[in-house]
């Protein structure tokens, strides 16, 4: 059932706006006429990429459009979630960067746990305090003297907060360390008697955050912040059968540097299945497994934290400068590194702070993040720890016109289940991360979809669509997903979305989350696709670089694609028709139109929107009720700069009531008072005809529309007149009674439309 109010003929042909249906009781000798003269064009027909043409017109200025946020997001929004049966609570916000305006959500003024989300704020916050340049550094220290090629005393490894000694920009995980071994061979050092020793005071507070959880130290992603880190803190263990029954199962340690001790008193036994445990204590550097493992089974793999990361740290620098040939007698008893003169130290850098948020935001690393949270405390109130971290966050809000009191905070990363933010706080921060200098650096640090690890897992059927960016999170009943979708009509959309106290898996959770994010960006990229078509037709070898010759162009490219009725409306801006401002897969008569002028007038496909949008509305605004509904009273009239009626030998004026005030009324909008009177010049029907038998204008490509009698409207059909020298004046258009876009013998159909037309109005291209 239809939503419009309006019945009959005169509803029919108002209920779509612009007056654009064409009637389909044609005589059926002429509609086979007409079917025969114009083959439907497979889809396929569509041109292919090619060099784009360079029009030699002047660009077109923008134009600021004033718009309203629809309601329709919101019910999108509830739609989805009413029907995901998800359980839980939902918190979603959605704010647009270049309106300025909050577009919609739900429950986005509530208090949600953000998981990993919450990386979102100290990232923002290091990227609008730190300089670009700023690496952590790891510092070793030489002290004592030298004899010979000996060094009598101690090498100190100072730590500075780096937590990137690791694989994870070198093919190995020793591999960042051997610039220290570089630099000792340098100055003639090949041994040490003495001491290496370590300092861990660059980062205050403790090594365990007080926000997280007793088990979550048992975790690779709750490893200890220390500021001398060395392999994210962690190791990996993998445990496989031994080909002898009974024996102990063999258990691979990596990175192998003899500080994880493995005490294994598990049993290798026949079958297949695993039945093993894997206890590390609180302090302790060692583990234990026990249990039983099939021999037939395939090998465990886990990654664990290590005890002690300072201690981490030294067991492999001891092991690099032992693999460089580094003979080393240890005696720290006689040598007390404090107290021994500093001969020279070395700095080792290796990636810089913007490396650590792409690890933060795209990889989700915790320790990272805890790593930037201190650094940030030390840079903003000389004290690096979490506590100054949190603090200097608070601050950052402030400064970019947040309100703290929507943000409680007790870590950098996100793992406490204590944190809590609004989703429309979330949507306010990246926000205003959208009009800080470094935007582009915030938002290339984030996720997109594709990429390696369970981040770049999700979201896979927009790869490579450069559409969205985001950031995941996700702890025990939370599942979080925020970021930026871009539009279209060159919006940035900020969306956080968040789910909490779910009943059901993890995966149905963020499958959710997913579902709501892609429906949210495609909410606001309606013509996305249209623009894509757009440009392939604008960038196909051979495009007229002259506009009136574009015009005959682009309208012979999208002959053969499907009429439908009312195929376009305001997008996402306006109600009741929310359907996209540009379809390029279908038209009706004047959507048509406005597609052809969209491309002929536009330099790239990203401003086809922008011209269609001055065609089909008047002044900036953009609505519903400023839409150009009636053709000639509307549309020809507010578009003086594009086109102008042709004055016809034999024309007449008729005064034509437009009946604007029940067209309004019936969609419940604000409605004239009365209906406007519109001088309407046309050729009468008899006079058409022998005008399109007897084509007496100059040749040239025209706009035609056919004029009705039926009251409250103007004409019923608009198309393009091809009129060239000698040859009979042919009509392209989208026709309704054929089911596409054709071109046909104009006085043809102008014969099978006697009776049903009451003239013509014939208007001119205007150079722009």
């Amino acid at each position: 059932m239809s939503r419009w109010p309006a019945r009959g003929l005169l509803g029919f042909l108002s209920m779509m706006g612009m007056a654009r249906c064409e009637p389909d009781n044609l005589d059926q000798r002429a509609l086979d006429s007409i079917r025969k003269s114009s083959p439907v064009l497979p889809a396929k027909t569509m041109p292919a990429l090619g060099l784009p043409a360079v029009p030699k017109w002047p660009s077109i200025p923008p134009t600021h459009w004033h718009t309203e946020p629809s309601d329709g997001l919101d019910s999108l929004i509830r739609s989805i979630w009413s029907k995901s049966r998800t359980g839980g609570r939902l918190g979603v916000s959605v704010y647009s960067t270049k309106y300025g305006r909050a577009e919609g959500g739900m429950n986005e003024k509530d208090d949600f746990t953000p998981a990993s989300n919450l990386k979102l704020i100290v990232t923002a916050a290091v990227i609008d305090t730190f300089p670009v340049n700023y690496f952590p550094v790891t510092t070793l220290e030489v002290r004592g003297h030298l004899e010979g090629r000996t060094l009598h005393g101690a090498l100190v490894a100072v730590g500075g907060g780096d937590p990137n000694v690791s694989n994870r920009f070198f093919p190995d995980a020793l591999r960042p360390l051997k610039p220290f071994s570089d630099s000792l061979r340098l100055m003639g050092i090949d041994s040490l008697i003495g001491a290496v020793a370590t300092v861990d005071t660059f980062f205050q507070g403790p090594l365990r955050p007080s926000a997280w959880k007793p088990h979550h130290f048992n975790t690779w992603y709750g490893a200890e912040v220390s500021s001398l880190s060395y392999q994210d803190n962690a190791f990996d263990i993998t445990i496989m059968p031994s080909a002898t029954m009974n024996a102990a199962p063999i258990a691979l340690v990596e990175p192998d540097i003899g500080y994880v001790r493995v005490i294994n008193k598990a049993k290798t036994v026949p079958g297949g299945k695993r039945r093993l445990y894997v206890n590390q204590g609180r302090d302790s550097t060692q583990i234990t497994l026990t249990g039983t493992i099939g021999v037939k089974s395939g090998p465990l793999h886990m990654v664990l934290p290590v005890r002690h990361p300072p201690t981490y740290f030294k067991a492999a620098l001891l092991k690099s400068l032992r693999q460089d040939s580094l003979a080393m007698v240890l005696d720290s008893t006689r040598f007390r590194a404090d107290t021994l003169p500093l001969i020279r130290s070395f700095a080792l850098t290796t990636a810089p702070l913007y490396d650590m948020i792409e690890e933060v935001n795209q990889r989700s690393q915790n320790l990272q993040a805890e790593s930037l949270l201190r650094h940030l405390g030390r840079w903003v109130y000389h004290h690096a720890s979490d506590t100054a971290g949190i603090r200097a966050e608070y601050h950052f809000l402030a400064k970019i016109g947040l309100d703290s009191n929507d943000f409680t905070l007790k870590d950098g990363c996100g793992l406490s289940s204590d944190n809590r933010v609004k989703p429309q706080a979330m949507a306010g921060l990246l926000s205003a991360m959208v009009k800080h200098p470094y935007v582009d650096d915030y938002i290339a640090s984030l996720a997109s979809p594709g990429l390696d690890g369970a981040t770049g897992r999700r979201l896979r059927p927009w790869y490579q669509s450069n559409m969205i960016r985001y950031k995941t999170g996700s702890i025990n009943r939370v599942q979080a997903l925020s970021g930026y979708a871009f539009g279209i009509d060159g919006d940035t959309l900020a969306v956080a979305t968040f789910l909490n106290d779910f009943p059901g898996s993890s995966e149905t959770a963020s499958k959710l989350l997913d579902t709501l994010f892609v429906h949210i960006a495609s909410w606001f990229n309606k013509e996305r696709e249209s623009v894509i078509a757009a440009h392939k037709l604008m960038t196909r070898p051979g495009v007229p670089a002259q506009y009136r010759e574009r015009l005959r162009y682009f309208s012979a490219s999208l002959e053969g694609l499907p009429y439908f009725l009312g195929p376009t409306g305001e997008g996402r801006f306006a109600s009741p028709d929310s359907k996209p401002i540009v379809d390029m897969s279908r038209f009706d008569c004047v959507t048509y139109i406005e597609s052809v002028m969209g491309m002929s007038l536009a330099h790239s496909a990203r401003e086809v929107l922008p011209v269609v949008k001055r065609l089909r509305y008047r002044g900036d605004t953009l609505a519903y009720t400023t839409r150009n509904h009636y053709f000639v009273a509307d549309w020809l009239a507010n578009n003086a700069r594009y086109v102008k009626q042709v004055p016809v030998p034999g024309d007449t004026v008729a005064k034509r009531t437009i009946n604007k005030v029940k067209f309004f009324q019936d969609k419940k909008l604000p409605a004239p008072k009365s209906d406007p009177v519109l001088d309407f010049r046309y050729l009468p029907y008899e006079k058409a005809l022998e005008l399109a038998k007897n084509w007496t204008l100059p040749p040239g490509f025209y706009g035609i529309a056919f004029a009705t009698d039926i009251p409250g409207l103007d004409v019923t059909h608009t198309g393009f007149l091809i009129a060239d020298a000698g040859k009979p004046v042919q009509l392209r258009h989208a026709s309704q009674a054929i089911g596409h876009v054709a071109t046909m013998d104009f006085a043809g159909y102008l014969e099978s439309r006697r009776g049903k037309c009451s003239g013509i109005v014939v208007f001119e291209f205007l150079n722009p």
